[in-house]
């Protein structure tokens, strides 16, 4: 229930936070971490709340994980948008309930 509650209170914000924002789309790479087990890596496409550079921006996404045959992640957070087109974020992952870094390629005003 934590977790839903979370989850709402996040997706409330970033959507409440586009009316004021042109939001933008990150893909990249994506490692979970934690939770007593090694780092998995993987693909991952994000919305982002915003696409002005040099800003902090909520962030949502899924991911493709390629060990263990592979799997799915579905995330949440905060990120940051670089001048370079590039975009770094700190989300959790609700369904494998890890930390997640996740690095990649924004279109950034």
């Amino acid at each position: 229930m934590k977790k839903l509650k979370t989850t709402t209170a996040l997706v409330s914000v970033m959507l409440s936070s586009q009316a004021l924002a042109d939001p933008t789309v990150m893909f990249g790479l994506s490692f979970n971490f934690g939770g007593g087990e090694p780092v998995s890596t993987g693909l991952t496409l994000k919305l982002l709340s915003d696409d002005k550079a040099e800003t902090v921006v909520g962030a949502a996404g899924v991911s493709y994980f390629f060990d263990n045959g592979g799997y799915f992640g579905l995330d949440a957070g905060a990120g940051y948008l670089f001048d370079a087109d590039i975009a770094a974020t700190l989300t959790y992952d609700f369904i494998n309930s890890r930390p997640q870094f996740g690095v990649g390629y924004a279109d950034v005003c």
